[in-house]
């Protein structure tokens, strides 16, 4: 009864379920209707592609650096910075892969800030020290001390006497002082540490004599180079 109440003046015609549509016949009505329901799914995958793909061409047509320099510090470093730190060496270094152009690239790594940042980083400035993947460095006055100071033991010294005779060398000639140089007073610096130590590892008890001995003799010429003035020939 209550039934019969509530459906009073629908007619049997309202009450029949409505017929299922009919799937698009045409190409253009196909189109359609997937349009309609995978719009967003197809932006994503499409976007993610094109993200995809980017990234791999880039790891595939990357042109390696002729020198790497590791900056780790635990202030931070300003791309403008790191640019600015390349540029300076580049004038002075050679063209060792041989595709016309001198290239340094400065990894910079932040210890300091965010603490699961900062762990990250100095993890990634351990594996470099562990793997002596990297020889030339540059340190600012904390992280030099706790990083490389502290584990100097029996007479071992992390870098290698750079043999040179000019003004901010330290630890016996072993690493550069850039605190009065016109480097630091380049406005690009605005931020960056006082004292930053810059010196090539010694290959002493490196995992890989014949490449570590190699990048640390590519990377000690570039640095007596910009010291001294005199610009690497080809």
């Amino acid at each position: 009864m209550a039934r019969e109440w509530a459906l009073r003046g629908v007619s049997e015609e309202e009450l029949k379920p409505h017929p299922k549509p009919e799937p698009p016949k045409t190409p253009r009505g196909k189109l359609a209707n997937y349009w309609y329901h995978y719009k967003w799914h197809t932006i994503a995958t499409v976007a993610i592609s094109i993200v995809l793909t980017v990234m791999i061409w880039q790891l595939v047509t990357r042109d390696d650096p002729d020198y790497r320099l590791v900056i780790a510090t635990n202030s931070y470093v300003s791309q403008q910075a790191a640019d600015k730190i390349e540029a300076a060496f580049e004038a002075y270094g050679r063209d060792i892969d041989g595709d016309g152009k001198v290239e340094v690239f400065a990894e910079v790594i932040t210890l300091g800030g965010d603490m699961q940042y900062g762990m990250a980083n100095q993890t990634k400035l351990i594996a470099h020290l562990s793997t002596a993947d990297m020889m030339f460095f540059a340190f600012d006055k904390e992280t030099l001390e706790k990083n490389i100071k502290a584990q100097e033991k029996d007479g071992f010294k992390f870098f290698a006497p750079i043999e040179v005779e000019v003004d901010g060398l330290e630890d016996e000639g072993r690493y550069w002082n850039w605190k009065n140089s016109p480097l630091r007073d380049d406005k690009a610096m605005e931020g960056m540490p006082k004292d930053l130590y810059f010196g090539v590892r010694s290959i002493s008890g490196t995992s890989d004599k014949k490449s570590s001995k190699e990048l640390h003799d590519q990377s000690m010429e570039l640095l007596r180079a910009f010291l001294t003035d005199k610009k690497l020939k080809e």
